[in-house]
């Protein structure tokens, strides 16, 4: 039994010795930096700043060249070689494009800054949720080492004739239960470090991260909810990005009624004609300039379903827009639901709940002791005290979680207050 108190002392020594201390402040600033689902998602806005450079060009011109040869090749009569310049003019459609780029780009940064509003909301929920699991193997090491140290002070109280047998070994199944326990404590800590060590892009010795931090310090006090709403139709991304949804719908809507304005190509060229030789009588040679221009006739213009297509889709944006309103609403008004209900929950532990559950214990492991009660009575008291620990913990974080989520719905980030 000493050999066991030995080993946990030693992994708890050994885990403290290995572990990566990690504040909020550095795992986000590592997360931001470091990230492979970031970086390759930032490169969205690359490709729409790359789109918005080419939209800027000009339509190319056209050089075409002809030869004809209209008799005997030994004969070199109507021989003729002709080249022409040509381009396309287009009324507004370059402007029309321009502007369709740059409302993309605008999107499409919306876009990224709502995948980084969830994506950092998730990577603080993974901070956490370890941060739960290091509080949980805490518990389970305080209980698996009471539990031990338990089962060694029944062997000597079985040896002096103090307890049966069956109490013995009763102790000594609970204090393996508590090993096990433990353990299970210990992989979900690793789990949650590997996590972390993902959301930081970097695998390598994940397992021995150790954040700091306390669940208890996530404590906040709320404001009146309008000032949530307010700030959330301010500040959330995606409603940004509904709102340029718009405006690219309306962009493209323009480029289309550019596309069906009549174009003007302009051509200029020039053709020379060979002749017969001197010593045969024929035509002489000489040089044709041209000059032409061109206009297509729209007749596909007569159809109205590209323009119908063209306010539908605006409308439809608008819709979109309307919806995104109301859901961004919808989302705050719950999450601060959510907030006010947790806060409640700690406060039902921390109004002397969880110190009249420690005061039992304290009761019935000194009754156990006196021999005043079995073993079996004193198990239940302790697992309860237990289970109540956890749940507090599982409080706290849903707390923490409810925080998290309420400001994520705003549209701000979400900071550790023991960092701030």
């Amino acid at each position: 039994m000493r050999k066991l108190i030995l080993t946990i002392a030693l992994v708890v020594a050994a885990m403290h010795a290995k572990a990566q201390q990690l504040t909020y402040e550095h795992y986000m600033q590592s997360v931001l930096n470091n990230n492979t689902a970031v970086v390759a998602r930032s490169l969205d806005i690359d490709i729409a700043q790359a789109n918005l450079k080419s939209s800027k060009v000009f339509n190319d011109p056209v050089l075409s060249v002809e030869y004809g040869n209209n008799e005997d090749w030994d004969k070199k009569l109507g021989q003729s070689i002709a080249a022409q310049l040509s381009r396309t003019f287009t009324f507004g459609v370059r402007k029309a494009t321009i502007r369709l780029a740059k409302n993309e780009l605008n999107a499409m940064k919306a876009v990224f800054n709502d995948y980084m509003r969830n994506f950092n909301a998730d990577a603080t929920v993974a901070y956490l949720n370890h941060l739960k699991a290091k509080s949980l193997l805490n518990i389970a090491l305080e209980r698996e080492n009471y539990m031990a140290q338990l089962a060694q002070n029944d062997s000597l109280r079985f040896v002096r004739g103090e307890i049966a047998k069956t109490v013995w070994v009763e102790t000594r199944l609970a204090a393996g239960l508590a090993h096990n326990e433990r353990l299970a404590a210990e992989s979900e800590q690793r789990n949650t470090s590997i996590v972390l060590g993902y959301y930081m892009g970097n695998l390598a010795d994940a397992q021995s991260i150790v954040v700091n931090g306390n669940l208890e310090n996530c404590a906040f006090q709320l404001r009146p909810i309008g000032e949530y709403i307010d700030n959330a139709l301010a500040n959330r991304a995606d409603l940004t990005a509904a709102i340029n949804n718009v405006d690219v719908a309306q962009a493209q809507k323009q480029l289309n009624s550019a596309r069906r304005r009549v174009d003007l190509q302009l051509s200029v060229g020039a053709e020379y004609n060979q002749g017969a030789h001197r010593e045969e009588p024929g035509e002489p040679s000489f040089t044709k300039l041209k000059v032409g221009a061109a206009i297509p006739l729209k007749f596909s213009n007569i159809n109205g379903g590209a323009r119908a297509m063209d306010r539908a889709r605006v409308l439809q944006a608008e819709q979109q827009l309307a919806d995104v309103r109301m859901h961004v609403q919808s989302e705050v008004m719950q999450a601060y639901n959510n907030c006010q209900i947790a806060e409640q929950q700690v406060k039902t532990f921390t109004r002397g709940l969880l110190q009249e559950t420690a005061e039992l214990l304290s009761a019935k492991r000194t009754a156990y002791r006196a021999g005043e009660i079995s073993f079996v009575e004193f198990i239940e008291t302790e697992r309860s005290e237990n289970m109540m620990q956890t749940e507090y913990i599982e409080t706290l974080y849903n707390r923490a979680v409810s925080l998290v989520e309420l400001q994520k719905s705003v549209g701000i980030s979400f900071v550790n207050k023991e960092q701030e």
